[in-house]
């Protein structure tokens, strides 16, 4: 399964914030950081921070942190969120689409079910298992981080 850029781009922004939790960022440093589109860092953070995952502050002394904790965090509750609406293959789509083996498709249960064990495996995943699995990850992101608030 291939997710969205949009949820790959929110699963981003929550490590670059869990990482560095103790500073805010804009939506303008990540986006330059992950070599993306403010605007779509923007529209992510617009929604990360409506389902209550950030908080998103205006300003001068504005940013963006992580509004719950990391330990709190489910990959799968939000990819679930976040891929609300993708289907794998196109009778999978909330309109049916156009596939005229959709009515009779022996495939069609298989795939469904193949996409829920895709979020079962990540329900029990936190945001916090991410970032303390992988150290080599951390220090990736805090470079990151170092580089651009040097600049």
């Amino acid at each position: 399964m291939q997710i969205t850029k949009f949820s790959d781009l929110a699963l981003r922004t929550l490590i670059q914030l869990a990482v560095t939790r103790e500073d805010r960022h804009s939506a303008k440093e990540i986006a330059a950081r992950h070599g993306v589109s403010f605007n779509h860092v923007a529209k992510v953070a617009q929604w990360l921070s409506s389902e209550g995952y950030i908080q998103a502050k205006r300003g001068r002394a504005g940013g963006i942190v992580l509004a719950k904790k990391a330990e709190e965090i489910s990959i799968g509750r939000l990819l679930r969120k976040t891929e609300a609406g993708t289907a794998l293959v196109e009778c999978l789509r909330e309109d049916g689409g156009a596939c005229f083996l959709s009515p009779a498709c022996g495939l069609l249960p298989y795939l469904q079910d193949a996409k829920e064990a895709f979020f079962q495996t990540l329900d029990d995943v936190t945001l916090a298992d991410v970032i303390g699995r992988n150290k080599r990850m951390a220090k990736l992101v805090r470079s990151l981080h170092a580089v651009s608030a040097g600049d």
